[in-house]
């Protein structure tokens, strides 16, 4: 098992060593197929695919853009050696995959490699957010980051991590909807990462940080809620 998630998309991630440790399972694993799967249609796929396939270039594998909207996601995820999920539109990742959380947990817990850029960071929790940016009436971050959602919505997501995965900490203010998510009971522990910025999750359950940026660290505990940053 090797779980990769990055706080931004490809294209706020500079430093190499953020998708490094992806790369390496792959290559490690003999991995000759790599899924990319990126929300619409084919075309619209198609046009945002380039900067996730730059960052795959150093691999000798065969990487196939899947398109959400009318692709063979089943049997992509069924076949593939390694899975990436982009970002955008977090509802419609959410949605799109849920059907595929049993098969996604069985195959990464068999030793799969996943990279999930932001939405695809987002919906790799137990427990995902799909977006919002209120919180009992009270706004905890910007609506821009509310995804057309009003009050913080938590719905299941793919059962990989067990903490809600948060993205774009610092640059777009988030920091503040973990905070909220955690101290109104909807989830006890909350990472937000920062763009140019991954949480990697190794075999052994270890977790570490790389990147230029930090991560954001929620707990709740019987003293309040407590925040803490890790770098790499």
């Amino acid at each position: 098992m090797s779980i990769v998630l990055v706080g931004g998309g490809p294209d706020t991630t500079r430093s190499p060593a953020v998708v490094a440790p992806f790369l390496e399972t792959c290559r490690s694993t003999s991995v000759e197929h790599v899924a990319v799967l990126l929300t619409g249609s084919a075309h619209i796929a198609a046009r945002f695919a380039w900067d996730y396939l730059e960052l795959l270039a150093p691999l000798d594998a065969d990487v196939r853009v899947v398109p959400l909207d009318g692709g063979p996601v089943a049997e992509e995820i069924r076949t593939a050696g390694a899975l990436l999920v982009g970002g955008g539109p977090t509802p419609v990742y959410r949605e799109a995959l849920a059907p595929f959380a049993p098969v996604i947990q069985e195959r990464v817990a068999a030793g799969m490699p996943y990279l999930g850029f932001s939405a695809g960071a987002m919906i790799a929790a137990t427990r995902s957010l799909a977006g919002g940016y209120r919180l009992s009436g009270v706004e905890v971050c910007s609506q821009e980051c509310s995804e057309e959602l009003d009050e913080l919505t938590v719905l299941p997501g793919l059962g990989l991590v067990p903490w809600l995965v948060d993205s774009h900490a610092a640059q777009a203010g988030t920091l503040s909807r973990a905070v909220g998510l955690v101290e109104g009971g909807l989830c006890p522990e909350a990472v937000a990462i920062d763009e140019d910025t991954a949480v990697v999750l190794e075999n052994d359950g270890a977790v570490r940080v790389i990147g230029s940026g930090q991560v954001w660290w929620v707990r709740a505990d019987l003293d309040g809620t407590r925040v803490g940053a890790q770098r790499a």
